[in-house]
């Protein structure tokens, strides 16, 4: 069921609610409030009420009173003063003071039922709040789960909506503080999950297909959040199972290409080896290869692979392999959807082992963009901002088109990404740094 904190009672003007001690403890969630002039109404009790009591039936040992309500959960004591007692029993405020029972002095102008009848608004206000804000994240993550990069764009919204980070992991990548709940979960079968404080964060984690969502912000997740978090576990179920059939029907694609018809027909068309593939996402880019090459071009729902001549000339957000011939097939389909971030992130083809890139042992390469990308590494949505803020010249809106997302969010992660990597991007030397970390990082 759905609480209230105790501060949002406290905060009605129109109670006139007086705090008499445990200032401290306001932030207790409040479930109902529950009137009683029992000497002990324990047994009555389900813990996380507001009681309230004008001590008609006032207790002899007021201690033990308060100490029973402790330990049922009560979150706070209200008491009424008038007709009664004049004011609230100096014993009562002594003990809820020695025992951190927050208690509240409520005035004879406000009936019991007033209080109840305010909770009962407030717990109104909160459910209509949570249901809209269900509603509205739903939507956002369905549109998430449409646009180019549909895994990352879902993560990213969600991280929006629910204020929090969001990392889809496996346990071989897993952050080093929950790496053991991460392999926990994920050598699981059945329904499971888990949650845990690790530091300062409340973490939860859901398994995804072979993968784990590792959701952490500071305070736990609401029922409603929960939800969302539910939306977005079935998204990227069907979207993981999406990407790796996709995954495996391109690579069967790109390697049996050329078994698929004879070496003298694909000659025929593209002319005598090599060979490149080009990976890309754009209708107008698919339609003009398709239309040109027919059979060698094949579009999945996360874009299209095409089998060229080595020497075609290619533009727009492309990824392209390097030349091969028919037994290299499968390699450069690879190396043309790793391209392809870099692709999109520039509006320009990217092409591999270009410029410097080429005079670099890849080995060394790919240390240096992982030391320099340390405090990016898990998570994808910085690295696809950085990308794209960087292939656009620093341009926060045509980054934000690029990622589908408002210019204010490609500043706020810009922001981050400088915080985590202690860099200041407004300086060429580290934009050419993590650009050339970029590149050898795919």
């Amino acid at each position: 069921m759905q609480t209230v904190p105790l501060s949002d009672l406290v905060a009605r003007v129109d109670l006139g609610l007086t705090v008499l001690c445990g200032a401290g403890a306001l932030d207790r969630p409040v479930r109902w409030a529950h009137v009683s002039e029992l000497e002990d109404p324990t047994p009555y009790l389900v813990g996380e009420e507001l009681l309230l009591t004008a001590g008609v039936r006032f207790p002899s040992d007021v201690p033990a009173y308060v100490a029973g309500l402790v330990s049922s959960g009560v979150s706070a004591i209200g008491f009424g003063v008038e007709p009664e007692y004049p004011t609230v029993p100096a014993t009562l405020v002594e003990a809820c003071e020695a025992q951190g029972m927050p208690l509240l002095e409520v005035p004879p102008s406000t009936p019991f039922l007033a209080v109840s009848q305010a909770l009962g608004a407030v717990l109104a206000e909160i459910a209509v709040r949570e249901q809209r804000m269900l509603a509205d994240s739903q939507r956002a993550l369905t549109r998430a789960a449409t646009r180019v990069r549909p895994v990352e764009s879902v993560l990213t919204t969600l991280a929006v909506v629910l204020n929090c980070r969001a990392d889809l992991v496996d346990a071989t990548h897993a952050p080093e503080d929950v790496s053991s709940l991460v392999a926990r979960v994920a050598s699981g079968t059945g329904p499971r999950s888990a949650s845990a404080q690790v530091g300062e964060d409340h973490v939860t984690l859901d398994p995804v297909e072979s993968a784990v969502l590792v959701v952490r912000r500071p305070a736990p997740l609401s029922p409603a959040e929960r939800a969302v978090v539910a939306v977005a576990l079935a998204l990227l179920g069907l979207l993981r199972r999406d990407l790796e059939s996709e995954r495996g029907q391109i690579a069967r694609l790109a390697a049996s290409a050329l078994l698929r018809a004879e070496v003298s027909g694909v000659e025929a068309v593209l002319g005598a080896g090599p060979y490149r593939v080009v990976a890309g996402q754009s209708r107008a880019d698919y339609d003009v290869l398709a239309q040109r090459y027919g059979p060698l071009v094949s579009k999945g729902e996360g874009g299209f692979l095409a089998l060229v001549a080595a020497g075609l000339g290619v533009s727009g957000p492309v990824g392209v392999s390097s030349p091969v011939d028919g037994s290299g097939i499968e390699g450069a389909a690879a190396e043309a959807s790793a391209l392809l971030p870099r692709a999109l992130a520039t509006g320009e083809p990217a092409l591999p082992a270009s410029d410097l890139s080429s005079l670099v042992d890849p080995v060394a390469a790919r240390a240096f963009a992982r030391r320099e990308l340390a405090g990016l590494l898990g998570r994808p949505e910085l690295i696809d901002t950085l990308r794209a803020w960087l292939g656009q010249h620093g341009s926060w809106d045509r980054a934000a088109t690029v990622l589908g997302v408002h210019r204010n969010s490609v500043r706020h992660r810009i922001s981050h990404v400088e915080r985590l990597l202690g860099r200041d991007l407004g300086t060429a030397d580290a934009r050419t740094s993590l650009w050339l970390a970029l590149t050898w990082l795919d």
